[in-house]
């Protein structure tokens, strides 16, 4: 009988072991040995870099223990010389999540006159939990240490172990980083008992990203005298002379095109494997529909009168439930059950989609759970199951076959509205019975991300003149401010409101201001103020020059400056902005001298337009608009776009022109 290999893995102590002995680190001159040189490089070797990574080592042991269930270690070690800029590469950290355990570490400082210093225990520091604000429970760790006394040319070293709970479920070799490798190898050793029948035949399960990676090299134990458990096998990767990742700005995920390999399990051969051992494991022990469930969803669809009316009822109550990021132990993959949700009135993005998921089904209204790799962490490759998640929303489809792809997480979008981060992405689709499907979520468009702009300008004087605006946020825009705006202050609002207008209006005074529809997810937000600005006009003899906009449909140009880029542009979601400007011009005292020519211009999914009218010696109206078509402009289109965007600047500088009578 096949012998069953469990995921259920032998728990070790979490006590981390630091040793300062010299057997923890490189040989350093067996490494130049393995590199072929004679000496470490120098900065004129890499003219661009900051530092070079000598080398970098994964070291995979794959074992069984006397329980006959699987554990997993993998060394990393890291080898670097430092050039310049030396502050930036003094600190290190790195992530441990909660099925892992840092068992050991190590690290140390070669200065240039080949003085030594070894890090201590206590310059090890481990931060629970995640730093970035959102998260309130966690079991996930940071280690992060600052290597002491470093200068130019000084080589550092750090090395740790981990312990792996879910053995290649998460696991990347990542072989390209932000600075040149000389050499980048991975190794994974594990008992010959695996290969066999006895041991359930394992395999290797990896697919290669952008990178040509040979097969690995497979090397045997021949010695006869061992037993079964304790002769070895191994696999070894080995990458030499990388060449760092230079991101461009405004490009897509680096993830999409960083160098790596990514893992697997061996037994998850389609998405239906991972389907069902995260449903059945995770998911649906947890799915338990209360009477109470089926209460609060009966009061709250009390007076919907067909199913996109209950299935928005349901969201609306959902999006109220406190947002509260929760991974301790199984909670990482797991959600709580969707009573103790209902009772907390908090929960993470699984707790609030089971929660809505119960109360959905109560109803007899058909929805699934869906899990989401969001968009600015990369994207899942549909031809290689594995688990690459990081977010679960969910699919709900009315008996007319409409369907709803809605995300509890967010307060402030409306039902039919996901969040950029969401749209355009492949998604795992779970079905009841713990099949799965890879599906897109849907993308949105131009049309309906919208920040409308209406200005009306009257003039108090010649001089002075008070700007009545308006702006109206639909979509993505909606969401984004409401959420912006609603903890604001009054105070902090009036700032903002001067901010929008600063670059050109420095002396600008904003007199008032309202927020409309901020409570109300299903209308659109309207900001509205008032804004008094002296001295508007500038004089040259008896011309005037006047700027009725201060509003600015694009702030940054930096990221074309580049003459030349390597990656596709990424612009978050398509939108359009409007703008129209009402002016009204002091009765006797000006004349229109010059209006600027109307304008159109296009170049692929980007379009601009600006028209302007003189409705009669007193009255001018300005109409622009700007549009960006596609999320995503491919690279070798960048000539064009840069072309399209100088244009488009040299419009946007253009000033009415007045005269005074």
């Amino acid at each position: 009988m096949p012998l069953k290999l469990s995921f259920s893995i032998l728990v070790i102590s979490s006590i981390i072991f630091i040793s300062c002995s010299s057997s923890s680190f490189v040989d350093l001159e067996s490494l130049k040995g393995d590199l072929k040189i004679k000496d470490f490089p120098e900065q004129k070797d890499y003219p661009e870099a900051d530092a070079v990574i000598l080398s970098e080592s994964h070291n995979v042991n794959l074992n069984i223990n006397e329980n006959w269930k699987l554990e997993t270690t993998e060394k990393t070690s890291r080898v670097e010389k430092l050039f310049k800029n030396i502050d930036e590469n003094a600190s290190v950290e790195f992530y441990v999540p909660n099925w892992e355990k840092l068992l050991d570490i190590h690290a140390r400082v070669i200065e240039p006159d080949g003085k030594i210093i070894v890090l201590k225990a206590d310059d090890f520091h481990t931060i629970s939990g995640n730093d970035e604000g959102y998260i309130f429970f966690s079991d996930d760790k940071k280690i992060k240490f600052t290597f002491p006394s470093i200068e130019k040319n000084s080589i550092i070293e750090y090395n740790y172990t981990l312990y792996k709970e879910l053995p290649f479920v998460t696991d990347v070799w990542q072989i390209q980083s932000n600075l040149p490798e000389m050499q980048n190898n991975y190794t994974l050793t594990l008992p010959i008992l695996l290969l066999t029948p006895e041991g359930g035949n394992w395999n290797w399960r990896y697919i290669t990203e952008n990178c040509n990676v040979e097969k690995p090299v497979f090397q045997k134990d021949n010695d006869d005298n061992k037993g079964i458990r304790t002769r070895e096998v191994s696999y070894t990767w080995g990458q030499t002379n990388i060449p760092a990742f230079e991101p461009d700005p405004m490009m897509p995920p680096i993830e999409n095109f960083l160098k790596y390999v990514r893992f697997a399990p061996s037994d998850w051969k389609k998405w239906d494997d991972i389907s069902d051992w995260y449903y059945n494991q995770y998911f649906k022990p947890q799915f338990i529909i209360t009477d109470d469930i089926k209460n609060k969803a009966a009061v709250l669809t009390k007076y919907s009168t067909n199913e996109i009316e209950k299935i928005r009822s349901i969201f609306n109550f959902v999006q109220g439930i406190r947002y509260v990021a929760i991974v301790l132990g199984r909670g990482g993959w797991a959600p709580d059950p969707p009573q103790k949700v209902l009772d907390n009135k908090y929960g993470d993005c699984k707790d609030k989609s089971i929660l809505m998921l119960s109360m959905l089904k109560s109803l007899g209204i058909k929805a699934k759970p869906v899990l989401v790799l969001t968009a600015d962490d990369g994207m899942v490759d549909p031809i290689f199951p594995c688990w690459h998640f990081n977010h679960m929303i969910v699919k709900a489809t009315t008996n007319e076959g409409i369907d709803f792809w809605i995300d509890p997480t967010v307060d402030h979008f409306k039902l039919g509205e996901i969040p950029s981060a969401d749209e355009g992405i492949n998604a795992l689709v779970l079905n009841d019975d713990g099949t799965s499907q890879i599906e897109v979520t849907p993308s949105s468009y131009a049309y309906q991300n919208v920040k409308d702009v209406n200005i009306n300008v009257k003039f108090t004087d010649s001089t002075d003149a008070l700007f009545d605006i308006s702006i109206k946020y639909q979509g993505e825009y909606n969401g984004f401010y409401r959420s912006y705006f609603n903890e604001m202050t009054d105070k902090d609002m009036m700032k903002y409101c001067k901010t929008l207008v600063a670059d050109d209006f420095l002396n600008a005074e904003v007199i008032s201001y309202t927020l409309s529809n901020l409570d109300s997810v299903d209308a659109n937000l309207v900001l509205d103020f008032k804004l008094k600005v002296p001295n508007s006009v500038e004089k040259q003899g008896d011309l005037v020059f006047f700027n009725p906009d201060p509003f600015k449909i694009i702030n940054n140009w930096k990221w074309l400056a580049k003459d030349k880029r390597n990656y596709d542009m990424d612009f978050d979601f398509p939108y359009t902005i409007k703008k129209t400007i009402n002016i009204e011009l002091p009765s006797g005292a000006y004349s229109v001298r010059n209006l600027p020519k109307n304008s159109i211009l296009s170049e692929g999914d980007l379009l601009y337009g600006k028209d302007y009218n003189l409705v009669d010696e007193n009255h001018i109206v300005s109409k622009e608009q700007f549009s960006v078509r596609s999320k995503i402009i491919i690279v070798k289109d960048y000539d064009k776009v840069r072309s399209f965007f100088d244009k488009m600047k040299s419009k946007l500088s253009d000033k009415i022109i007045l005269q005074e009578k």
